[in-house]
């Protein structure tokens, strides 16, 4: 990227369960470095050096505030004259009316 005008060093941030960071920490305590040198010593080894990484389902927790939101600005776009705290509860009851038949 030498459009990039970001600087080192760059953050990357991952999301984990709590399960899976433990399970980290745990590692690196093991290998006697923190969990962050760990993690960067991973991401940067050599492709071969990396056991392949186990299929898992993620569990996203956000979901459902953000399609709430996500319903609630469309429907302020459309009908810009109800505010959007009036809005709320009647987008929450249809979601979960939505989702109880799904």
């Amino acid at each position: 990227m030498p459009d990039c005008n970001r600087q080192f060093p760059v953050r990357v941030d991952v999301r984990l369960t709590e399960a899976e960071r433990e399970y980290l920490t745990e590692e690196a305590i093991k290998r006697g470095m923190s969990r962050q040198d760990m993690l960067r010593r991973l991401l940067l080894a050599e492709m071969d050096s990396v056991a392949p990484v186990k299929e898992y389902k993620p569990v996203v927790l956000s979901n459902g505030r953000e399609a709430i939101d996500r319903a609630i600005t469309a429907v302020t776009r459309q009908y810009n004259c109800i505010p959007r705290h009036q809005l709320e509860p009647v987008v929450c009851t249809v979601i979960a009316a939505v989702a109880e038949k799904g």
